[in-house]
């Protein structure tokens, strides 16, 4: 499958109410990547261009663009924030406290070079700024998210999409940015720590994960240090570092078609929860339409914090519930969980 990541909105520090930003992600099994791109060249017919963006266009077309999508096997996910519920101190105390948890255990480290390179990514994390630790926050929950639900769906529907994992994000610049390169290591372990905090759900009857089996530990044994370092014990699980790694890519927007439409679907979130669309009740269905519905009973779209909790408007929430009764089903009903 690829995995298609983009943002929007700003992340900086503000004072102004439904100062929202969203990252989003659209899953597709590969072997349909040649109707998004027929779906976006028609787009892009009306509109001229290499890349056509949402406030570029009419909200019929937008609404139509989406409405042609939701027939696809995509999924689309979303993690949102109102930056403007947070002052800056709240953030960096956040930050400044995920720093820390990065040495917790960097006496356990076994050699000099680890225990130096984990004190560089604290140090990394601790400089990030208000903007880029916001940003920060939001895509790690996007990446659990999706690595949460996307097999889940298609091991019930389409198994050989769990087959490769091919992640592409939108790049900012020729070369990576200082911000990616600390994103791109903290990432792993941030994954990590969540699935031992709680565990990934599967599927006990229903499923096909005969295709993910290679990104399972060799020999269906965790690393041992696991155990012997930090007292966890893991009984089974994947290699969540192959899976990120292998097959991951900063791309550029305009040219690549799967990004053009995370793009759209985080510009669409965004403007929805900001109050933008004339109808936004119809915007809520078609994107809800695009989505999958969580695991538990939480809201399609995430809502994320950063460093205490928050509260949406009435009609924000009523928005959001639109979505969720549109999203695609995550389970069969024939299919039976197993932990």
């Amino acid at each position: 499958m690829f995995i298609f990541v983009d943002e929007s909105g700003s992340f900086t520090a503000s004072e102004i109410r439904n100062s929202w930003c969203v990252v989003a992600a659209y899953v597709i099994p590969e072997n349909q990547i040649a109707y998004v791109k027929s779906i976006l060249r028609r787009l892009r017919a009306k509109y001229g261009g290499s890349e056509t963006k949402l406030g570029q266009m009419r909200e019929i077309d937008y609404f139509d663009t989406l409405d042609k999508l939701s027939l696809l096997p995509g999924l689309g996910f979303a993690v949102a924030c109102d930056v403007s519920l947070y002052s800056r101190d709240v953030v960096e105390a956040h930050r400044d406290s995920q720093a820390t948890k990065v040495l917790d255990h960097v006496d356990k480290m076994r050699f000099e070079s680890g225990r130096q390179g984990l004190q560089q990514l604290a140090d990394d994390l601790r400089a990030l700024p208000f903007q880029l630790y916001a940003q920060l926050v939001l895509q790690v929950q996007l990446f659990d998210e999706v690595i949460r639900r996307a097999p889940l769906y298609y091991a019930q529907r389409r198994p050989h999409a769990l087959g490769n994992f091919r992640w592409r994000l939108d790049r900012k610049d020729t070369t990576p940015t200082a911000y990616e390169d600390v994103f791109r290591r903290l990432l792993p372990s941030l994954l990590q720590t969540s699935g031992l905090r709680e565990p990934m759900i599967a599927l006990s009857e229903g499923a096909d994960y005969s295709y993910f089996k290679r990104f399972e530990f060799e020999n269906g044994q965790p690393p041992a240090y696991l155990k012997d370092d930090y007292g966890i014990q893991v009984n089974d699980g994947f290699n969540i570092g192959m899976l990120l790694r292998e097959d991951f890519e900063l791309v550029d927007s305009a040219i690549d078609d799967g990004i053009q439409v995370a793009d759209l679907l985080a510009g669409g979130v965004r403007r929805l929860l900001r109050g933008g669309f004339s109808d936004d009740l119809a915007a809520a269905r078609l994107l809800g339409a695009n989505m999958v519905s969580p695991i538990y009973r939480v809201p399609t779209i995430k809502l994320a914090s950063l460093g205490r909790e928050s509260i949406v408007s009435s009609h924000v929430a009523k928005l959001i519930r639109v979505m969720d009764g549109r999203a695609k089903a995550l389970i069969k009903p024939e299919s039976k969980l197993r932990r």
